[in-house]
């Protein structure tokens, strides 16, 4: 279990790092904010005026169970409108030092976005999210004449559903992005849930990638409860349960990065993670080695 014929990738984001070996790396947790409509943390969520308190401690929590666990604590930070993007920005690299998906939504913002960050000159924890197969020959060319290192291609792919068409898509952007000219090739792969069902091809297809390439790889599971329309209905409350699952589950895939939707789930989200690496890190024994003693095993006990 977990052994791949080729070296598994592993980036460094300021004191921070993503990929590696599933049995001994700290799993990425990225948990989302200023995403549209969050609650109670925007004051005029188009000019990007927040509840900084609110804000800061959201994100505290999610660096105290961090601590607690021995996980890497990661933001997905969304810039809807362009006039928020400075000011969201410049408050999350003043109050975090852990590692930031940088995700607007659409290309109207993509582009604000990728000039300021250029202005700003910060790009150690900077990981863009995310290149698509649509993805404009533009945007490539933005992104090659920044100085971003790390990329998050999202291989969405909706037509044959399955893990090969699914391989297929991201062969396809690798090619794409490795000759676009961007400052490395230094890649995290979503395989990208689309619904409930969806998250079993996003797993296959993480092992397959893993073995082939050794790119980082995960995903956001928590999108399988979003689009499970009778689920309150049929089984009551039970959301929270299910998010917790759809993101513990990808682990058995190798997943290197576990995108676990609102931040404000992180104190369910991250013991929960923290249990399955502590029990993969075992399979380590099946070869006279240990984990690292910063690693979640020796965290959580």
């Amino acid at each position: 279990m977990f052994n791949y014929p080729v070296e598994q990738k592993s980036y460094n984001l300021g004191k921070y790092s993503i990929g590696g070996d599933p049995r001994s790396t700290r799993t990425a947790m990225v948990g989302t904010i200023f995403y549209y409509g969050q609650k109670k943390i925007f004051i005029d969520e188009k000019k990007g005026i927040i509840d900084k308190e609110y804000a800061e401690t959201l994100i505290k929590k999610q660096e105290e169970m961090a601590d607690k666990t021995g996980l890497v604590p990661c933001l997905d930070v969304i810039f809807s409108f362009e006039d928020a993007i400075k000011p969201l920005l410049d408050f999350v690299l003043d109050i975090t030092d852990c590692p930031i998906f940088f995700d607007p939504p659409t290309f109207i913002t993509k582009k604000p976005a990728l000039r300021y960050l250029n202005e700003i000159g910060i790009y150690d924890r900077i990981i863009y999210n995310s290149i698509t197969p649509d993805s404009y020959d533009e945007e490539y060319k933005l992104l090659s004449d920044s100085k971003i290192e790390h990329f998050v291609l999202l291989a969405i792919e909706s037509k044959y559903w399955t893990t090969l068409a699914r391989l297929d898509v991201i062969e396809r952007m690798i090619s794409k992005a490795k000759t676009s000219g961007f400052l490395t090739d230094n890649f995290l792969i979503d395989t990208c849930v689309l619904d409930f069902t969806s998250i079993g091809l996003a797993m296959s297809a993480m092992e397959k990638v893993k073995k082939k390439y050794g790119y980082p790889v995960g995903t956001a599971g928590h999108i399988v409860v979003d689009t499970w329309r009778n689920l309150k209905n049929k089984f009551g409350d039970v959301r929270k349960i299910i998010d917790v699952v759809a993101s513990a589950i990808t682990l058995g895939s190798g997943a290197d990065f576990v995108m676990y939707g609102p931040i404000q789930n992180a104190d369910i989200m991250f013991p929960s993670v923290a249990f399955v690496k502590a029990a993969h890190s075992q399979l380590m024994f099946d070869e006279g080695k240990i984990p690292p003693e910063n690693h979640p095993v020796f965290k959580i006990g």
